[in-house]
């Protein structure tokens, strides 16, 4: 939310999936090859041929899951006020910055007209609306036309 501020909410996750699989033998072997062996010599009389049956497996699986999450407690609650508090002071953190900004060029914009010294050109807008006046309380130099009779 703000500020590293992570606050839990109602969640619903639906996730599917498919799963293929096939197992085989390789090389496919169409015979099995078996000696027959003579009993009293211990010699190969002859070889047998079985046929095997060998066979691809195939499994195809799919489904779906859901997942329905609800935090408990009084947390959801207080992290939205944590983050409405934040999102405040961030806020105000941002108009201090303003107001210093501001008090920082009426400052030095100030002194340095009150020296004769003003920007000119495309420096001028920085100290734009900033005027110097009397200061209260002190009187400038001045002159009055008295009437006689």
């Amino acid at each position: 939310m703000s500020q590293g501020i992570v606050c839990s909410s109602p969640s619903f996750t639906i996730t599917p999936y498919v799963v293929d699989s096939w197992s085989f033998n390789r090389p496919t072997e169409q015979y099995t090859y078996q000696d027959v062996y003579n009993e009293d010599t211990g010699a190969v009389k002859y070889t047998t041929k079985t046929p095997r049956f060998e066979k691809d497996n195939y499994n195809l699986n799919y489904g779906i899951s859901a997942q329905f999450s609800i935090p408990l407690g009084k947390a959801p609650a207080l992290c939205h006020q944590a983050t409405e508090v934040n999102i405040k002071n961030q806020k105000l953190l941002y108009e201090k910055g303003k107001l210093e900004l501001a008090l920082f060029r009426l400052k030095v914009c100030g002194e340095q007209a009150k020296l004769g010294v003003v920007f000119t050109g495309k420096f001028a807008s920085i100290c734009e609306g900033i005027a110097v006046t009397v200061p209260p309380g002190q009187v400038i130099s001045h002159t009055h036309k008295l009437k006689s009779n």
